[in-house]
């Protein structure tokens, strides 16, 4: 059976409550997100600072709850994306772009499948892929060839694309 595409995808979510994506060539499903969830991703997006080291030229452009197509076989809307340049914004999923972070707020229910993610975002080209549980206040940082890094929250980290990020605590 062959991996669905965005457009199949796009046919089953069209004006419902669920959104699907493809890891590792199988479908998996979730309802949408609640305030928590798009309270904690928003509380990121803001903290998300472009770091002047070593006259790094990447402008730590973000993009929240969009289709991107990694891989034939992993078809993701990662909560937060990073890219060094600006994202193109064509009217299905970003293609041929790999971002080089990022994030995934774990909703109760699905952790696994954002869990399942990391090691293929990482084969994919990631750099760095975060973890976080609002209702624990557990951060976990996942790097190619690198230990992982567990954090409580706030946590602050600078990414390997010079951007740095702060998980503030939840309220």
């Amino acid at each position: 059976m062959e991996a669905p595409t965005f457009d199949d995808i796009s046919r089953v979510v069209y004006n419902g409550l669920v959104r699907l994506e493809v890891t590792g060539g199988v479908p998996t499903w979730e309802a949408m997100p609640g305030a928590l969830h798009n309270g904690v991703v928003d509380d990121i997006r803001q903290s998300l600072t472009r770091l002047n080291i070593d006259n790094a030229d990447c402008g730590c452009h973000h993009i929240a709850d969009t289709y991107i197509q990694f891989t034939p076989h992993l078809l993701r809307r990662p909560d937060i994306a990073l890219f060094c340049t600006r994202p193109p914004r064509p009217d299905g999923a970003i293609t041929n772009l790999v971002p080089g972070a990022v994030i995934e707020v774990l909703s109760a229910g699905y952790e696994q499948k954002d869990r399942d993610a990391v090691a293929l975002y990482l084969a994919a080209g990631v750099l760095d892929v975060i973890l976080f549980d609002p209702r624990s206040g557990v951060a976990e940082r996942h790097q190619h060839e690198q230990p992982n890094l567990t954090a409580r929250v706030p946590v602050r980290w600078r990414l390997n694309m010079n951007c740095q990020i702060e998980i503030p605590a939840v309220v």
